[in-house]
This record gives C-alpha cells, sequence and structure tokens, in this order.
C-alpha cells in the first residue's frame, strides 16, 4: 500500500526530470535550417517562390525539410565514405555525432 502512495511522488519527480532536460538537437537543427531559408527568402523571393512553390509558410516548411534532408545525406556519406574523419570530428559515429553534423552542415 506504501508503494501506490509514493506512485504519485514518484511520477511527478520524474515529470520534472524530463522537463529539465535540454532540447534535442533535432530542434536546434530546424531552427538554423529555418534561419537560412527566411533569409533565402528575403533576399530572392522570385526564386524562392519558384523552388518552393509560393513564399507563405508552406513554402518555407518544404524549404526548411530539404535543407535538412540535403544536410543528412551529406553527413551520411561522409560517415561511410571517411569514417575516420567523421569519428574524430564528431566524436562518433552514432546518432548523436550525426547530429553534429548536420548542425555545422547547416551552419
Amino acid at each position: 500500500m506504501s508503494m501506490l502512495k509514493s506512485l504519485p511522488l514518484l511520477l511527478a519527480g520524474a515529470a520534472a526530470v524530463i522537463a529539465m532536460l535540454p532540447a534535442t538537437a533535432s530542434a536546434g537543427n530546424v531552427d538554423l535550417a529555418r534561419a537560412e531559408c527566411r533569409h533565402e527568402r528575403a533576399t530572392e523571393p522570385a526564386e524562392f517562390a519558384v523552388e518552393y512553390g509560393g513564399t507563405g509558410k508552406a513554402a518555407l516548411k518544404r524549404c526548411v525539410r530539404r535543407e535538412i534532408r540535403k544536410a543528412r545525406v551529406e553527413c551520411r556519406t561522409e560517415r561511410r565514405t571517411e569514417p575516420r574523419e567523421f569519428r574524430r570530428e564528431y566524436g562518433g559515429t552514432g546518432k548523436r555525432a550525426l547530429r553534429r553534423c548536420v548542425r555545422d552542415e547547416l551552419r
């Protein structure tokens, strides 16, 4: 019975710990891609509209997805072709290293 009484306290503590965790690295990557797309939309609106089908919110989302996808493809290719260099530069070959590479590609 005491275990059941402490369960809500345990869940509240777990929720507090989760809330304190930093945002995922991919969220930062989306922000970087969004900033790049906004800059592209502001500096070359005609080309942006042709490439992404307008200049509104949906076009901006298409641009962000495409930028992130391109960065991922480049990083996966780099990881596959030059594993030593990739490991040295990004600290491994796993998901976190891939996120670091994507972040660097987007900057």
